[in-house]
């Protein structure tokens, strides 16, 4: 009876230990999709910020707008970058210069 128990709690474990591979895999997916996102999003809103510099378009207030937006989306996306992965870069840095010294 024992012998029994102890199969089947093994193999629970083993399923539970798969299942929660499976779950830090798609996580870590998710993670990088996000960093990449965001990523795209710096990119883009420095790409309206020299368009909006340029003299042609300087002062267009559609651009002004538009490059307030996506200052605003990208705010939003690193907010939600925190919720979702609590480690931010200052915990990073904080935690290089301790393996540093």
């Amino acid at each position: 009876m024992i012998e029994s128990f102890l199969i089947i709690s093994i193999a629970l474990n083993c399923v539970f230990i798969w299942y929660i591979v499976q779950l830090i895999r798609r996580f870590m997916t998710f993670q990088e999709a996000l960093d990449d996102f965001v990523i795209r999003l710096e990119e883009y809103e420095g790409h309206l910020d020299v368009i909006y510099g340029l003299e042609k378009f300087y002062g267009d207030e559609s651009l002004g707008n538009l490059l307030k937006h996506s200052k605003d989306i990208l705010e939003d996306c690193k907010q939600f970058r925190n919720v979702v992965l609590p480690i931010n870069e200052e915990d990073y840095k904080e935690e290089a210069d301790g393996e540093e010294t």
